[in-house]
């Protein structure tokens, strides 16, 4: 649905059309937007319908994909960055997509007697058709909830005393009782073009005589499958990978669970905070021999905790200098992915470049690199990214203040605090928002 279509509909007070709408809906007093309809944003509408008990109509805004869409094409082929036990939509049940994949495909199979399916790496459309099948029970029990999809572009937020004003690129405009910021690769950057680009730009190339190299910018999961889905495609030109890291995207290790922390300093200084990081980190490797992902996840799970203690010069200090590289060795991919990528790079046709903007680049080069959400978010409200934060609970601060009306989910919350850069981590964020947000003083919140 587009935005003029959903204003109308909105204004006459009727139901949307489709199947992402509960049957009878009416315009509920409780307004939501939803910005960004990938995984972050269905676990986010997920989350309101499984605990805002109150009648509501919540938009679920994407610049150009429909809930779902990243599960399409060569993308859903893809395997997930991170294996199943992590990809649960149901912060009460870890398991729960480990179970669907058993449940539905595995039961019985050879691969749940060799491995289990909480080890496996599957197919992106796998789990954009569980994340629907979730999405669709819980609307199924919510008659008195009405989404809307809506393809737009933000192009600004406004604050004011009644809520949130989204202000849209078309001029349109919209009015929300509150707004959760779902995206995870920008807010006018659609995924799927990504892959469409690259297909197209191959191809073109197989058809020269003598073609320049394909450019592929970026260093991270997207990187990765885009260029093992141009070679699954037969694309046997020369493919450069501009990068300022000139590394290939970390595969997974063993997790971290069960490990035993001390209790973090109360120093308001980054350096304690990283002293502690690295003692703490240190006894882990110590204890349970040494593999560097593990090192790395447990920093990740510390400076959450020890992030309470920093003011914002210091949280500042930290996304100019360190978030990079925290991400880069905390965003993983599947270890058969990683050695195919090794293998790719070893034949020569595929090298890594130095970085390049793509918006100065020739028509040969495509932007593969995740979005800056957070700095995104900030020229959306017209402010510097340097006075934004975000709270345990989702809640975007500004100068140290919580800004009314908006939560943060995600991607936007990951550029803004470290901690794990896990779907697991997002899924809690999600809750955790929805759980806080003052939505209503009579809105009845399930913590159960």
């Amino acid at each position: 649905m587009d935005l003029e279509a959903a204003k109308g509909e909105a204004a006459k007070g009727e139901a949307a059309r489709g199947p992402a709408t509960a049957p009878g809906c009416t315009l509920p007093p409780v307004r939501i937007a939803v910005v960004g309809a990938g995984p972050s944003g269905l676990a986010t509408v997920i989350a309101l319908m499984r605990r805002f008990h109150r009648p509501f109509e919540a938009w679920m805004i994407d610049a150009e994909d429909a809930p779902g869409a990243f599960g399409d094409g060569p993308a859903g082929r893809a395997l997930t960055s991170e294996p199943a036990r992590d990809l649960s939509l149901l912060p009460d049940r870890p398991d729960d997509f480990t179970r669907w994949l058993k449940d539905n495909f595995l039961s019985g199979g050879t691969v749940t007697a060799l491995r289990g399916p909480q080890d496996l790496h599957a197919p992106r459309a796998l789990f954009r058709d569980y994340g629907m099948a979730r999405f669709g029970e819980a609307l199924a029990l919510r008659r008195d909830v009405c989404i809307r999809t809506v393809s737009a572009t933000v192009r600004h937020i406004g604050l004011d005393a009644g809520g949130v004003r989204l202000a849209f690129r078309a001029g349109e405009s919209a009015h929300f009782d509150h707004v959760f910021v779902a995206t995870g690769f920008g807010f006018v950057q659609r995924e799927a073009a990504s892959w469409q680009e690259a297909a197209a730009v191959a191809d073109r190339l197989s058809r020269q005589e003598n073609p320049p190299p394909l450019t592929l910018v970026g260093n991270g999961p997207r990187l990765a499958a885009i260029l093992l889905d141009l070679r699954a495609r037969g694309f046997a030109g020369a493919i450069h990978v501009a990068a300022a890291a000139g590394r290939l995207p970390q595969p997974h290790g063993r997790g971290f669970g069960g490990m035993v922390f001390g209790e973090p300093p109360t120093s308001r200084s980054l350096r304690d905070a990283f002293h502690y990081v690295r003692q703490e980190c240190s006894s882990a490797e110590a204890r349970d021999g040494g593999q560097w992902q593990t090192v790395v996840d447990a920093a990740s799970a510390r400076l959450s905790v020890v992030w309470r203690n920093l003011p914002q010069a210091e949280r500042n200090q930290y996304r100019r200098h360190l978030l990079r590289l925290h991400r880069h060795f905390s965003i993983r991919i599947a270890g058969d992915v990683h050695r195919r990528l090794a293998a790719e790079f070893e034949t020569g046709r595929t090298r890594f470049m130095p970085p390049r903007d793509p918006k100065m680049a020739d028509g040969n080069t495509i932007d593969c690199r995740e979005a800056p959400a957070a700095r995104a978010l900030a020229g959306l409200l017209g402010c510097d990214v340097a006075t934004l934060s975000v709270d345990d609970c989702g809640r975007l601060l500004g100068h140290g203040r919580i800004v009314d009306g908006l939560s943060v989910v995600g991607a936007v919350a990951s550029g803004l605090r470290p901690g794990p850069f896990t779907f697991a981590e997002t899924v809690r964020q999600a809750y955790r928002s929805v759980l806080s947000a003052p939505l209503s003083g009579s809105a009845r919140l399930s913590r159960g």
